[in-house]
């Protein structure tokens, strides 16, 4: 249990420090005057759907954008921030048709990109949209202004994963500044400086527990000490971010689980079914598996569980009114049952999970990120981001970060 315990702030850790800002000395990318890379080998407004990859709906982004930007949209709900897009994408044809509506008499074109044209007489793209690395944000429905909590979110969080807010979108930097409009410079952006991470997404434990490996938003694997590979997502054509992973009970595989609760399989992980295709009320944001490996279920923001396999289905809370999104889940020792956590804190417990207490109404400053029960089922303890614990019921508190 302490090994698990450790894993879990592990995980705290890497998201921590692949979502930190820079240091001091570095040369931050987040720069009014920087802006995004074009895709190479790819045409702005044409880029094929391989190099792209849906993450919420309304929103789909060049696959080097896109783990950051849900990285983003988590980080706004354990805000209690209700962001969203309008639209990140945006084809050539698109392109076109705000171009010739912003020439339009009464509206004002400096607020759309350019549409130049070709050789061949043929429309060329100049909107940072149409590499997928530009957002058109919202805030509950309605787009960005400086007034709002989503751009007071921006603000404060998007730089630290590579998300900037370009001069002329800043107040009085043109004629149409653009409070909702934020663009990806984490790979370092023209002016080539320095690059930032927030594409971590959980933490696979070696068989002996002499290794692990980080798990990104796009599948891919960082093996440390004695993990051994047995393939990622990293090559496949995504049609969602990966949002979570989970090993086998034998640690010989695991599985990855995308935010449409698509399942990807490696090793001796089992396919059991998934989500993938259907129209969700909230995106998926991990899973857990049986104690025999032959299921799991996926849990979404609003604590709705998807049960498959020899897992049973003993509650949720989709459907109803929570105060925090869920972060985390964890079957009993019987796996007749599970936790729920929020971000808030919260714990909800079905089938023959017992509670024994919350965070609440304490609210702490950092979010919780996950819950890990005892060997006995008879406590638990509760994980913030910033490596604090929470323990309950017969689970110790050994100490902090």
């Amino acid at each position: 249990m302490r090994v698990m315990r450790r894993l879990v702030l592990l995980v705290a850790v890497v998201v921590l420090a692949l979502a930190a800002p820079p240091p001091a000395h570095a040369q931050s990318p987040n720069n009014l005057d920087n802006r995004p890379t074009p895709l190479a080998g790819a045409i702005n407004g044409v880029v094929p759907m391989s190099r792209l990859v849906r993450v919420i709906q309304n929103c789909i982004a060049a696959r080097e954008a896109a783990p950051s930007l849900m990285r983003l949209f988590t980080m706004a709900r354990q805000s209690h921030v209700a962001l969203g897009a309008e639209q990140c994408y945006r084809t050539l044809a698109d392109e076109v048709k705000f171009a010739n509506q912003a020439n339009q008499p009464g509206n004002n074109p400096a607020c759309v990109a350019t549409v130049g044209t070709g050789a061949n007489g043929q429309p060329v793209g100049h909107s940072y949209h149409g590499w997928g690395k530009a957002a058109d944000l919202t805030d509950a429905g309605n787009s960005l202004t400086f007034s709002s909590a989503g751009y007071a979110f921006m603000k404060r969080v998007g730089g630290s994963v590579g998300w900037n807010h370009p001069r002329f979108a800043e107040p009085g930097g043109s004629t149409c500044p653009e409070p909702w409009h934020w663009e990806w410079v984490g790979d370092g952006g023209q002016m080539h400086l320095d690059t930032l991470r927030g594409d971590a997404v959980g933490l696979l434990p070696s068989a002996d527990d002499h290794g692990y490996a980080t798990v990104t938003g796009l599948g891919a694997l960082g093996t440390h000490g004695d993990f051994q590979n047995r393939g990622s997502a990293i090559n496949i054509p995504l049609a969602w971010v990966i949002v979570g992973a989970a090993a086998t009970p034998d640690r010989g595989g695991y599985w990855m689980v995308g935010s449409d609760g698509g399942v990807f399989t490696f090793g001796t992980a089992r396919f059991a079914g998934s989500l993938g295709g259907r129209l969700l009320s909230a995106p998926v944001n991990g899973m857990a598996s049986t104690k025999s490996g032959k299921g799991y279920w996926l849990v979404a923001w609003d604590g709705g569980v998807f049960s498959f396999g020899d897992a049973g289905f003993y509650g949720s809370t989709g459907g109803r009114h929570i105060n925090s999104p869920v972060v985390g889940m964890a079957p009993t020792p019987t796996g007749k049952g599970y936790w729920l956590v929020a971000s808030d804190g919260g714990v909800f417990t079905f089938g023959d999970a017992h509670f024994y207490g919350s965070l609440v109404p304490s609210h702490p400053s950092s979010p919780t990120i996950g819950i890990t029960p005892t060997k006995s089922g008879k406590g638990y303890w509760l994980e913030l981001a910033d490596a604090r614990i929470g323990a309950r019921g017969e689970a110790v508190n050994y100490g902090n970060g």
